[in-house]
């Protein structure tokens, strides 16, 4: 299926989930290339559990996601949920991306994520990059 094929289908959109708002600069700038290259909006969707007790490490999670995606010239969208895979899943449904990106997935919570998320989306290509920038297609 070629590229307009693919962009007919689904959005003109590049859907990058950040689970970690440590990673949220190396995702986001490795996911804007791949938008420039293929002329697609970038959206950086964080979904997290309810807010933590500890309010200045919530604030400064919030800035480092805000941070990443006003220099990747993004929108930024943050939900709060207690089913985090039913949320994603939902906004994913919802925006039909022509491609998405994560971060390299490590722990089974992670797996979780990445497997719901390309279940609710067996279309749309989930490029995963590491913590060297590598970006690799998620089989």
């Amino acid at each position: 299926m070629s590229i307009i094929d693919q962009k007919n289908n689904h959005g003109f959109t590049l859907l990058v989930w950040i689970i970690n708002p440590q990673a949220a600069e190396r995702i986001v700038s490795c996911a804007k290339k791949f938008a420039d290259e293929n002329g697609l909006e970038l959206k950086v969707v964080s979904v997290q559990r309810e807010a933590e007790d500890d309010w200045d490490k919530t604030i400064a999670d919030l800035q480092k996601l805000e941070d990443a995606a006003r220099r990747s010239d993004a929108e930024l969208t943050v939900v709060y949920s207690d089913d985090r895979l039913k949320a994603a899943e939902e906004i994913a449904l919802v925006e039909r991306p022509f491609a998405m990106f994560c971060g390299m997935p490590e722990k089974s919570a992670a797996n979780s994520f990445v497997n719901a998320i390309t279940a609710a989306l067996p279309d749309s290509p989930l490029y995963c990059v590491d913590e060297k920038c590598e970006v690799r297609l998620h089989e």
